[in-house]
């Protein structure tokens, strides 16, 4: 009996992305997105050595320790199928070490497909390959058509799994509700998988209705937040008794349904009981381009991989190679065992829970190309909120996690505070310095603001200048600066004006400077400019900035005063914030989180 592992994903029009992450065609070879199939010509040819079609054979064998695999298709016609190689070989060239890949091909055979009947053969070469990408090239002999394929072996999974995944919501009908028939029809479409993946969606908003939610478990909850609705699903997956693995997803991140049949394979053979997989953000505006292939944590997220363009082989090569472990996987896509789970999320509502869960569980963390999916631009989403989310999180995380030196933790701080209020954006200025206040109230904080509804409204009350609404540059004649270097003199200008801060308003250019919304501006770019139009590329949305020396020495002075009570008391909270982890980040804690809730609900 054949065991799939790996399914052929075929473009389509779900989610907007290049072919080329599919499938790579000639002009005799038509791609059908509305069908998902591919029309050949006498021939045409397909390459699948693609990100969603490549096989890592570093994964299955070392990761799964899978000892046989064979090929089958579904389709029409006569083909030439030839299975080659990719893998990664290091150049010497005068510019240092560069990654080159090189091909070979280990196989040739011609099939004949007929409807209904599936053609495929053994791959006698897996014994003699131990490393790169494995894929599959078909040359049309006739007209023909290719529905589907997979890649499988005779071993059966080691391990029984039961896979709960669970979608967090709030208040995002449109893009949970899509999500929900996706995958909903994706299982009853394949009923061998009813019984191996259930889906639970955690409703913080109260919006969603049963009927909206068919094939789905829904759970009404309070808001509290990414880490308060994990952890309620997490619950609820643990009190089943059948479910083994949970996977944990956004409502805004978009994925194949292959993405989550490719992850249960791999649990299902994966060597050690602690596997965890994380799966890939890839980014939205450019739907090739990677964000985020896991991620490390060091006082700040550091992403994996970021960058790598993965329509090229040698980019996915590269995405495959691993130098260092992973600390943790975004919940954007992150599978992992639940009898190894010993830290509930800990209650920071969102941003930096998934950081905190994937370290103190002590995950075996992988990845693999083809699980993963798209995401939005964390820079755009910023605002005064989201900083000061991240704020605290980074700073408890790093007290906590990597029990960095509260000299690291203040210098952390002062970062952060001066990349805001450099590039005028006082609100998010203020927010890092509540961030900071609230951290100094020690654990007690966590236990009295788990829903953050008094913050929020607080941060919303100050936010209004950093607000996104329809703007266009050409409509302030704003000004674009080149980039180039700085000089010396012009550096050493900042640094002594306090990026200009100490220069009379009357010196200052009266013009408005473009900058693309991010995380921040560009403080050499800023230096001397009156206003600033920060505008997100190609929505047409945006805000705008004033050189405000009231607010900006406000801001300065309040962090200063909180920066000089962390360095008297670091010490004391680092040790009462580690004792207080064991407990705001257990099952016990979220039961009584949500056995509160219940009886406020019936009273």
């Amino acid at each position: 009996m054949n065991h799939a592992l790996h399914n052929l994903v075929l473009p389509g029009l779900d989610f907007g992305a290049p072919a080329e992450l599919y499938a790579r065609v000639d002009g005799n070879c038509r791609v059908s997105l509305a069908q998902r199939k591919l029309y050949f010509k006498t021939g045409g040819r397909v390459a699948f050595d693609t990100y969603f079609n490549g096989f890592s054979v570093d994964t299955w064998k070392r990761v799964c320790g899978i000892s046989s695999l064979s090929l089958s298709l579904c389709g029409q016609g006569s083909f030439v199928a030839r299975i080659g190689l990719h893998r990664a070989s290091h150049e010497h060239t005068r510019a240092g070490h560069r990654l080159r890949p090189v091909q070979r091909w280990w196989d040739e055979r011609e099939i004949e497909l007929r409807d209904g009947e599936p053609g495929g053969f053994d791959l006698p070469c897996w014994d003699q390959i131990e490393t790169g990408m494995l894929y599959l090239e078909l040359e049309a002999l006739g007209e023909g058509r290719l529905d589907s394929g997979f890649f499988a072996t005779t071993s059966p999974p080691p391990h029984r799994v039961k896979l709960g995944i669970v979608i967090t919501h709030f208040n995002r009908k449109q893009y949970v509700l899509p999500a929900i028939r996706r995958i909903a029809d994706g299982l009853r479409n394949q009923p061998e998988w009813l019984d191996r993946i259930g889906l639970v969606v955690v409703d913080n908003s109260r919006t969603i209705d049963p009927a909206e939610a068919v094939g789905a478990t829904l759970i009404p909850s309070r808001n509290l937040g990414g880490s308060g609705g994990f952890a309620r699903g997490l619950l609820y997956l643990q009190d089943q008794g059948s479910y083994t693995h949970a996977l944990f997803m956004d409502d805004d991140a978009s994925c194949e349904l292959e993405s989550i049949f490719r992850t249960y394979a791999l649990l299902g053979y994966a060597r050690v009981p602690k596997l965890a997989v994380a799966g890939s953000l890839l980014r939205e505006d450019e739907p090739y381009r990677l964000f985020e292939k896991s991620a490390k944590f060091d006082g700040a997220c550091r992403s994996l991989k970021s960058g790598l363009d993965l329509r090229r082989v040698d980019d996915l090569l590269e995405a495959e190679r691993t130098e260092v472990r992973p600390d943790y996987g975004a919940w954007w896509f992150f599978a992992f065992p639940i009898a190894e789970t010993r830290y509930y999320p800990f209650p920071y509502f969102v941003r930096g829970d998934d950081v905190m869960f994937g370290i103190t569980n002590d995950f075996a963390i992988h990845t693999l190309n083809g699980i993963g999916g798209w995401g939005g631009d964390f820079g755009i989403k910023k605002s005064p909120w989201t900083s000061y989310l991240d704020m605290r999180s980074h700073l408890l995380n790093s007290m906590v996690l990597r029990n960095k030196s509260v000299t690291f933790l203040a210098v952390l701080f002062a970062y952060n505070l001066g990349r805001q209020l450099f590039s005028y954006n006082y609100a998010s200025a203020r927010a890092i310095n509540l961030a900071l206040a609230h951290l100094l109230e020690g654990a007690g904080f966590w236990r009295r603001n788990i829903d953050t509804l008094a913050i929020r409204a607080e941060i919303a009350a100050f936010s209004g200048a950093e607000a996104l609404v329809p703007l266009d540059a050409l409509d302030f004649a704003a000004v674009h600066r080149e980039d180039k270097p700085e000089s010396w003199l012009r550096r050493l200008g900042r640094i002594v004006t306090m990026n200009g801060f100490l220069v009379p308003g009357g010196w200052l250019d009266a013009r408005v400077l473009y900058q693309s919304k991010g995380f921040y501006g560009s403080a050499k770019d800023i230096f001397l400019y009156r206003r600033v139009l920060y505008q997100c590329e190609g929505l047409g949305i945006g805000y705008l900035a004033n050189h405000d020396k009231r607010l900006f020495f406000t801001e300065l002075m309040r962090g200063v005063r909180l920066m000089w009570v962390l360095l008297r008391q670091g010490q004391r909270l680092r040790a009462e914030y580690r004792s207080a982890v064991a407990e705001l980040a257990s099952p016990a804690f979220w039961r009584g989180v949500f056995a509160t809730d219940a009886r406020s609900a019936t009273e």
